[in-house]
């Protein structure tokens, strides 16, 4: 049995800012499970939850999460890239099903978590990787009407400024840190400023470094 750490990536991100897009790159070179979506899926799974409601699942009732709650399991569905939801709201049971999934992977894969305060889940992990994502609101904004086909610049402005509310309070409920306090990262890069696929390149290089003192890699 490999008794060597997994080397994970953590990605806190604000939306917009190209932190599924760079997690799925980082994990298709390095060969590594992406997980950003699925973990929500899984849980979902567990209650017997039609794939097509997956869109809205975190939005649903107190009494869906219990029967989360009570009837979970892990699966091993394989992950499919898509654009995060542009808003999801979370509660106490629901990151406590979340986290028990991560802590899962983690021990098992080589892997890259997308958002979910991964960083703070994971924290003694030996092969972890924190990384966090931020960029010029404009620029996002610019970004969410490319990549989600939004018209309507407002409705993308507005989408910018829900989804940081909902992570900064997120963050702060279950971690106990302001959302833009960099101390738990190994890395904190502006994509704006950067580009994405130089922004890519820091981050492949930084796990690269990490694998190979762990000798995941040859």
């Amino acid at each position: 049995m490999d008794e060597r750490p997994t080397t994970v990536l953590t990605i806190s991100r604000q939306l917009g800012s190209g932190g599924s897009q760079i997690g799925q790159e980082v994990a298709r070179t390095l060969g590594m499970r992406y997980a950003d979506r699925e973990i929500l899926e899984r849980a979902a799974a567990a209650a017997g939850v039609a794939e097509g409601d997956l869109a809205g699942a975190e939005e649903k009732s107190a009494s869906f999460w219990h029967s989360v709650v009570h009837s979970f399991s892990l699966g091993g569905p394989d992950t499919t890239f898509v654009p995060p939801p542009l808003s999801s709201v979370y509660e106490g049971d629901v990151f406590k099903i979340e986290s028990r999934i991560i802590r899962e992977i983690a021990s098992q894969f080589d892997a890259v978590i997308v958002g979910r305060a991964g960083f703070h889940v994971l924290q003694g992990h030996p092969g972890l990787v924190n990384v966090r994502l931020h960029a010029r609101t404009s620029w996002r904004i610019d970004r969410i009407m490319q990549v989600y086909g939004v018209q309507d610049r407002r409705e993308a402005e507005e989408a910018v400024e829900r989804s940081d509310r909902a992570r900064a309070g997120f963050i702060r409920t279950f971690t106990g840190r302001h959302w833009t306090d960099s101390r738990p990262f190994d890395l904190c890069i502006d994509t704006s400023s950067v580009g994405l696929e130089l922004a890519t390149r820091f981050v492949l290089e930084l796990v690269s470094s990490r694998m190979k003192r762990h000798g995941r890699v040859a």
